[in-house]
């Protein structure tokens, strides 16, 4: 009984998506809102922090897009109003991780990999 609803939320109505998901702080995001398979131009969006203040306010291009950046980590809401109809989505917005600890990890491991493929590779060679 319940596949039908799902089914028609699936495909009759709006399709709002925020990518990439979850959204990293300080990184450009994009919202994509969609009727029926076209974009919706002109469609009001807001992107509020999880107090409810509001943290980007834009319309959509003629592709349904609207690009942001949002600084600050931690969960936030996306709405959509585009023709009386409200679409709601909660994004997580997390931190930019430090890439720094996986190169202090992954260079001596290479390197050591490289030295013994290298040694053993010598010891194989006829004189």
């Amino acid at each position: 009984m319940a596949l039908v609803p799902t089914l028609v939320c699936v495909l009759a109505v709006q399709q709002l998506q925020v990518l990439p998901f979850p959204v990293i702080a300080g990184a450009p995001a994009v919202v994509r809102l969609h009727r029926d398979g076209a974009p919706v131009a002109d469609a009001a969006i807001e992107v509020r922090d999880v107090g409810g203040a509001l943290v980007v306010r834009g319309a959509t291009d003629p592709r349904g897009e609207l690009a942001f950046t949002v600084t600050a980590p931690g969960d936030h809401v996306v709405a959509a109003l585009s023709g009386g109809v409200r679409a709601v989505v909660p994004v997580p917005v997390v931190a930019a991780r430090a890439r720094w600890p996986l190169a202090l990890g992954a260079v001596p491991l290479g390197l050591a990999l490289l030295w013994w493929n290298l040694s053993r590779s010598r010891g194989r060679r006829a004189p």
